[in-house]
């Protein structure tokens, strides 16, 4: 199963739970105040919360720190990795600042 897939299907379970999603959501990435590209997050839920979907052997650093990075160019604090490749889904919590 690929992140996509997931993404859909989170999306569609936590609309039907009430909260608002949105799905691969673009956000500016900007250097000396210039719009230099842009990041796009698998979930936003309520406009407050990322959600960033893998499927990995592991997680990685870089994987810590794309939602770093996604925190700091959105303005959010928090975000849910989550890793659909063990037996079980591991959920990691990474928060900006």
């Amino acid at each position: 199963m690929n992140t996509d897939d997931l993404g859909e299907q989170l999306a569609v379970e936590l609309r039907a739970g009430g909260l608002s999603v949105e799905q691969q959501k673009g956000m500016a990435v900007r250097y000396r105040e210039e719009i230099v590209g842009e990041y796009l997050a698998d979930l936003v839920v309520n406009d407050r919360l990322i959600v960033e979907l893998k499927v990995a052997r592991t997680l990685e650093g870089v994987h810590d720190a794309q939602c770093l990075n996604y925190l700091r160019a959105s303005g959010h604090r928090l975000c849910l990795l989550m890793n659909f490749s063990r037996p079980r889904l591991f959920v990691r919590r990474i928060i900006n600042g």
